[in-house]
């Protein structure tokens, strides 16, 4: 949200995704031009997707009628955030509801906000090109999100950057989740159960390490998947930086990613137990331990070696394809997780 709003006519913007189109959006306010603020948030973002205006309306009080939309939108939205879950066109209808049936707004004469300039030609053409190429991929990443949360029943909650390396959807449960993710760079496609080191209910994370070592199940799982070799454990060590999470020399517990034969008894108990040395014992493992780390991007200060927080961070993944129906490839991974689903979320109880 735009600070330097207080009950002042501005603009009522609603944001969609660049460059495919997604069932969500950001609806907010400034006092700006909706350009500005969109760029700005595209600067700050660190993990949300890049941006573009879709809609926008000049009134005489903004913070109200942001107020109304986002009130009568609310089981849409996202938590603790301004993002939606209904496409850009839909919440644009919304707003324009709010207004004919409010007298209290009016549109006001500010001045038209400009677009961000236009490049040269010859970047055009690039870009053109670029979108062309591109089209039957985007295409299938959108079928792809679809059918994850059509399948799964759910709302979905994206994350990542098309221009970063990947991007996905996950189903926002706070605790053991679905996600699935598409890396950008070889158009692979992996299905995934993922559990972060957050608080969420009591930190499952640390229920489940602790549970995990007293009672391991990982073998008896391994013995009941049809295909184990096609499923791959990570084990991460997250360090924390206020909300952001810089990339570690030590962020692998394990030293790597491993399949999942690959991982005996003696290996899959040194996980565990480095995996629960990330967390305060002292807090009965319910909390972040201070580590020292080396940041593998080093610093302009030439800082390499430096004390935060870290946690855990659990994620089990198959490749699925993004061939022929997607969504049968979807279902067809979550079949294949789902003894794995199962057992995470029965060892964090």
């Amino acid at each position: 949200m735009d600070t330097e709003i207080s009950n002042a006519q501005g603009y009522v913007y609603i944001l969609q995704v660049k460059d495919i189109n997604l069932p969500v959006c950001k609806i907010g306010v400034t006092t700006r031009t909706p350009y500005q603020r969109c760029a700005e948030i595209n600067v700050s973002s660190t993990g949300d997707f890049i941006w573009e205006v879709a809609h926008y309306v000049a009134v005489n009080d903004c913070m109200k009628l942001e107020a109304l939309v986002h009130q009568k939108l609310a089981p849409l939205r996202q938590k603790r955030r301004e993002f939606f879950n209904l496409n850009p066109s839909d919440a644009y209808q919304a707003l324009c509801s709010i207004m004919e049936h409010q007298d209290e707004f009016t549109l006001v004469d500010i001045i038209e906000p400009e677009q961000p300039e236009k490049p040269s030609v010859g970047v055009q053409k690039r870009h053109a090109q670029g979108v062309q190429r591109n089209s039957r991929a985007n295409e299938s990443y959108v079928e792809l999100l679809d059918a994850f949360t059509n399948v799964l029943n759910i709302k979905g909650r994206p994350f990542g950057q098309l221009n970063k390396p990947y991007f996905g959807m996950s189903d926002g449960n706070e605790g053991v989740q679905w996600s699935t993710v598409v890396f950008t760079d070889t158009g692979k496609a992996r299905m995934g159960v993922n559990l972060e080191g957050m608080k969420y209910a009591n930190w499952p994370i640390a229920s489940f390490l602790i549970s995990e070592l007293q009672n391991p199940e990982l073998e008896a799982i391994k013995g009941n998947l049809s295909q184990p070799d096609e499923i791959f454990v990570r084990i991460t060590r997250d360090a924390w930086q206020v909300t952001s999470r810089p990339f570690i020399v030590e962020e692998y517990i394990g030293g790597k990613e491993h399949a999942l034969p690959e991982i005996d008894e003696m290996l899959w108990r040194s996980m565990l137990n480095e995996s629960l040395g990330c967390l305060d014992e002292t807090k009965r493992y319910r909390g972040r331990k201070s580590q020292e780390v080396t940041l593998a991007n080093k610093q302009k200060n030439g800082e390499q070696k430096r004390v935060l927080p870290v946690s855990p961070h659990l994620y089990v993944w198959t490749e699925i394809s993004m061939e022929k129906d997607i969504s049968d490839n979807v279902k067809a991974g979550l079949a294949q997780l789902a003894l794995v689903y199962e057992w995470i979320a029965r060892q964090c109880l």
